[in-house]
């Protein structure tokens, strides 16, 4: 895929992103970053087959998701909460949190261009 110039603003496909791996088996699609020339926000796309799950982790920037489709177990902070199609989530900064797919889940996060940085680098 070949992105347009810096600033100018695109419209591409998601599958025209690549699928990279994810610690407990999701995969994640890095749709705009600060490589495309955003300067806040980073959005991503995120895949989880029913039985695996995103990383149980946490770190120093919020992030927020909205469940295009499927269903997850959701750990926040040691409470669990289930997701489904439709529902957004919030996960405010230094707040443990992870994902287990009850069903095949897809979902957009949207994080910081900061967390795309120490992510994927310049």
């Amino acid at each position: 895929m070949e992105k347009d110039v810096k600033g100018a603003g695109f419209v591409h496909h998601s599958s025209d992103v690549e699928d990279l791996p994810m610690e407990g088996g999701a995969t994640i699609r890095w749709l705009i970053t600060h490589r495309d020339g955003a300067e806040n926000y980073s959005m991503r796309l995120i895949t989880v087959k029913k039985g695996k799950s995103t990383p149980h982790h946490h770190h120093d920037y919020e992030h927020e998701i909205f469940i295009i489709s499927g269903r997850v177990r959701v750990e926040l902070d040691g409470k669990t909460y289930v997701a489904k199609a439709d529902d957004f989530i919030f996960i405010p900064p230094n707040v443990e949190h992870g994902m287990d797919a009850e069903e095949d889940t897809r979902m957009i996060c949207v994080v910081p261009v900061k967390a795309a940085r120490m992510i994927l680098g310049e």
